[in-house]
């Protein structure tokens, strides 16, 4: 006897289409825009805990989760690294005013 086609296969529980938890999370404006806002800050996936851009890969092509890995990338290296710099810069300009 075989295991089967699905053994090892992560599936959307109680969903007609795989990607249905997906979809729930961009169905209105406010939904998506609290989506991108936890992905930006790295809860980016779905209820059951399935990866959120493994699904848009699967759907929409690997172009989107390259554009979402640059956004990443410039949001975690390119704006912290910023705030940081203004921040120690306050911090040295009082130290030394001192």
């Amino acid at each position: 006897e075989g295991l089967g086609p699905d053994v090892g296969r992560q599936q959307d529980v109680g969903s007609e289409h795989p990607n249905t938890a997906v979809q729930e999370l961009f169905d209105t404006v406010p939904h998506a825009m609290f989506t991108i806002f936890r992905c930006s800050f790295g809860d980016c996936s779905t209820r059951n805990g399935t990866p959120l851009f493994e699904h848009v890969t699967q759907e929409h092509g690997a172009v989107w989760s390259l554009l979402y890995a640059a956004f990443l990338f410039i949001m975690v290296i390119g704006l912290f690294n910023v705030i940081s710099a203004i921040f120690v810069e306050s911090t040295i300009a009082t130290t030394t005013a001192a």
